[in-house]
Protein backbone atom coordinates (compact mmCIF):
# COMPACT_ATOMS: atom_id res chain seq x y z
CA UNK A 1 0.00 0.00 0.00
CA UNK A 2 2.79 2.38 0.94
CA UNK A 3 4.54 1.59 -2.33
CA UNK A 4 1.40 2.42 -4.35
CA UNK A 5 1.11 5.80 -2.61
CA UNK A 6 4.76 6.61 -3.28
CA UNK A 7 4.42 5.61 -6.94
CA UNK A 8 1.30 7.80 -7.21
CA UNK A 9 3.14 10.77 -5.76
CA UNK A 10 6.03 10.28 -8.16
CA UNK A 11 3.64 9.96 -11.11
CA UNK A 12 1.92 13.21 -10.12
CA UNK A 13 5.27 14.96 -9.81
CA UNK A 14 6.35 13.77 -13.25
CA UNK A 15 3.03 14.90 -14.73
CA UNK A 16 3.49 18.30 -13.17
CA UNK A 17 7.02 18.59 -14.45
CA UNK A 18 5.85 17.86 -17.95
CA UNK A 19 3.24 20.59 -17.73
CA UNK A 20 3.43 24.34 -17.71
CA UNK A 21 5.95 26.09 -15.50
CA UNK A 22 8.71 25.34 -17.95
CA UNK A 23 7.15 27.37 -20.73
CA UNK A 24 9.10 30.41 -21.75
CA UNK A 25 6.27 32.76 -22.74
CA UNK A 26 3.70 33.80 -20.20
CA UNK A 27 1.18 34.67 -22.88
CA UNK A 28 1.18 31.07 -24.15
CA UNK A 29 0.21 29.60 -20.80
CA UNK A 30 -2.55 31.95 -19.70
CA UNK A 31 -0.79 34.56 -17.62
CA UNK A 32 -0.84 35.21 -13.92
CA UNK A 33 -3.93 33.12 -13.16
CA UNK A 34 -2.35 30.10 -14.77
CA UNK A 35 0.80 30.44 -12.71
CA UNK A 36 -1.20 30.95 -9.55
CA UNK A 37 -3.13 27.72 -10.19
CA UNK A 38 0.12 25.84 -10.81
CA UNK A 39 1.62 27.24 -7.62
CA UNK A 40 -1.48 26.39 -5.59
CA UNK A 41 -1.44 22.85 -6.97
CA UNK A 42 2.24 22.22 -6.33
CA UNK A 43 2.00 23.71 -2.82
CA UNK A 44 -0.85 21.33 -2.06
CA UNK A 45 1.37 18.46 -3.13
CA UNK A 46 4.40 19.75 -1.24
CA UNK A 47 2.71 20.58 2.03
CA UNK A 48 -0.53 18.60 1.95
CA UNK A 49 0.81 15.19 2.91
CA UNK A 50 2.75 15.36 6.17
CA UNK A 51 3.47 11.62 6.24
CA UNK A 52 6.14 11.63 3.56
CA UNK A 53 9.29 13.59 2.95
CA UNK A 54 9.05 16.29 0.33
CA UNK A 55 9.47 14.87 -3.15
CA UNK A 56 12.55 16.34 -4.83
CA UNK A 57 10.93 16.65 -8.27
CA UNK A 58 7.87 18.39 -6.84
CA UNK A 59 10.09 20.75 -4.86
CA UNK A 60 12.08 21.61 -7.98
CA UNK A 61 8.86 22.21 -9.90
CA UNK A 62 7.65 24.55 -7.14
CA UNK A 63 10.91 26.50 -7.28
CA UNK A 64 10.58 26.83 -11.04
CA UNK A 65 7.01 28.11 -10.73
CA UNK A 66 7.97 30.61 -8.02
CA UNK A 67 10.93 31.82 -10.05
CA UNK A 68 8.91 32.26 -13.23
CA UNK A 69 6.05 34.02 -11.46
CA UNK A 70 8.48 36.50 -9.88
CA UNK A 71 10.20 37.01 -13.22
CA UNK A 72 7.02 37.52 -15.25
CA UNK A 73 5.12 39.51 -12.62
CA UNK A 74 7.72 41.46 -10.64
CA UNK A 75 5.21 44.09 -9.55
CA UNK A 76 2.84 41.57 -8.01
CA UNK A 77 2.95 41.57 -4.20
CA UNK A 78 3.30 37.77 -4.21
CA UNK A 79 6.56 37.82 -6.17
CA UNK A 80 8.68 38.64 -3.12
CA UNK A 81 6.94 35.91 -1.11
CA UNK A 82 7.59 33.42 -3.89
CA UNK A 83 11.29 34.28 -4.04
CA UNK A 84 11.49 33.69 -0.30
CA UNK A 85 9.72 30.34 -0.71
CA UNK A 86 12.08 29.39 -3.55
CA UNK A 87 15.03 30.21 -1.29
CA UNK A 88 13.57 28.24 1.59
CA UNK A 89 12.93 25.14 -0.51
CA UNK A 90 16.35 25.44 -2.17
CA UNK A 91 17.97 25.60 1.25
CA UNK A 92 15.98 22.56 2.35
CA UNK A 93 17.23 20.67 -0.69
CA UNK A 94 20.82 21.63 0.06
CA UNK A 95 21.06 23.98 -2.94
CA UNK A 96 22.60 26.79 -0.92
CA UNK A 97 23.97 28.82 -3.83
CA UNK A 98 20.51 28.82 -5.43
CA UNK A 99 18.99 29.86 -2.10
CA UNK A 100 21.45 32.75 -1.86
CA UNK A 101 20.64 33.74 -5.43
CA UNK A 102 16.90 33.95 -4.62
CA UNK A 103 17.58 35.82 -1.39
CA UNK A 104 19.81 38.32 -3.20
CA UNK A 105 17.13 38.89 -5.85
CA UNK A 106 14.56 39.38 -3.13
CA UNK A 107 16.54 41.87 -1.05
CA UNK A 108 17.61 43.83 -4.14
CA UNK A 109 14.30 43.98 -6.03
CA UNK A 110 12.07 44.39 -2.97
CA UNK A 111 13.93 46.65 -0.52
CA UNK A 112 10.77 47.33 1.49
CA UNK A 113 9.61 43.71 1.68
CA UNK A 114 7.90 42.87 4.98
CA UNK A 115 10.12 39.81 5.55
CA UNK A 116 13.38 41.33 4.36
CA UNK A 117 14.95 40.93 7.81
CA UNK A 118 14.28 37.20 7.66
CA UNK A 119 15.77 37.00 4.15
CA UNK A 120 18.94 38.75 5.34
CA UNK A 121 19.13 36.47 8.37
CA UNK A 122 18.81 33.43 6.09
CA UNK A 123 21.78 34.69 4.09
CA UNK A 124 23.79 35.06 7.29
CA UNK A 125 22.90 31.54 8.41
CA UNK A 126 23.88 30.02 5.07
CA UNK A 127 27.19 31.86 5.01
CA UNK A 128 28.02 31.12 8.64
CA UNK A 129 26.68 27.63 9.20
CA UNK A 130 26.95 26.07 5.76
CA UNK A 131 29.70 27.85 3.88
CA UNK A 132 31.85 28.59 6.93
CA UNK A 133 32.32 32.19 5.78
CA UNK A 134 32.04 33.87 9.16
CA UNK A 135 33.12 37.27 7.80
CA UNK A 136 30.24 37.37 5.31
CA UNK A 137 27.84 35.97 7.91
CA UNK A 138 28.84 38.73 10.34
CA UNK A 139 28.10 41.37 7.69
CA UNK A 140 24.56 40.05 7.22
CA UNK A 141 23.93 39.57 10.95
CA UNK A 142 25.02 43.17 11.52
CA UNK A 143 22.74 44.31 8.70
CA UNK A 144 19.77 42.75 10.50
CA UNK A 145 20.83 44.39 13.76
CA UNK A 146 21.27 47.86 12.28
CA UNK A 147 18.26 47.86 9.94
CA UNK A 148 15.82 46.14 12.31
CA UNK A 149 17.12 46.92 15.83
CA UNK A 150 13.76 46.42 17.58
CA UNK A 151 12.94 43.09 15.97
CA UNK A 152 13.27 39.64 17.52
CA UNK A 153 15.47 38.74 14.57
CA UNK A 154 18.00 41.39 15.68
CA UNK A 155 18.27 39.59 19.02
CA UNK A 156 18.76 36.30 17.17
CA UNK A 157 21.44 37.91 15.02
CA UNK A 158 23.28 39.22 18.11
CA UNK A 159 23.27 35.76 19.66
CA UNK A 160 24.42 34.21 16.40
CA UNK A 161 27.37 36.60 16.15
CA UNK A 162 28.53 35.48 19.59
CA UNK A 163 28.49 31.87 18.37
CA UNK A 164 30.08 32.37 14.96
CA UNK A 165 32.84 29.90 14.25
CA UNK A 166 32.19 27.75 17.32
CA UNK A 167 32.10 24.00 16.94
CA UNK A 168 29.04 22.05 18.09
CA UNK A 169 31.02 20.90 21.14
CA UNK A 170 31.88 24.50 22.04
CA UNK A 171 28.24 25.51 21.67
CA UNK A 172 27.11 22.69 23.95
CA UNK A 173 29.76 23.56 26.53
CA UNK A 174 28.76 27.23 26.42
CA UNK A 175 25.08 26.31 26.78
CA UNK A 176 25.83 24.06 29.75
CA UNK A 177 27.89 26.79 31.41
CA UNK A 178 25.08 29.30 30.97
CA UNK A 179 22.58 26.80 32.39
CA UNK A 180 24.73 26.15 35.47
CA UNK A 181 25.13 29.91 36.04
CA UNK A 182 21.36 30.36 35.81
CA UNK A 183 20.78 27.70 38.47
Amino acid sequence: MKRIIIISIIACAVALLMSSCGNSKKSEVGGKEFYQKQIDSVETQLYGNKKFAIDHATAMFAIKCYEEFASYFPDDAKSADYLLKAADISQGLGSYDAALNYLNKLTTKYPNYKNKAWAILMKAIIYGDVKGDTAQARIYYNEVITQYPESELAKDAEASIKNLGKSPEELIRSFEENQSKAN
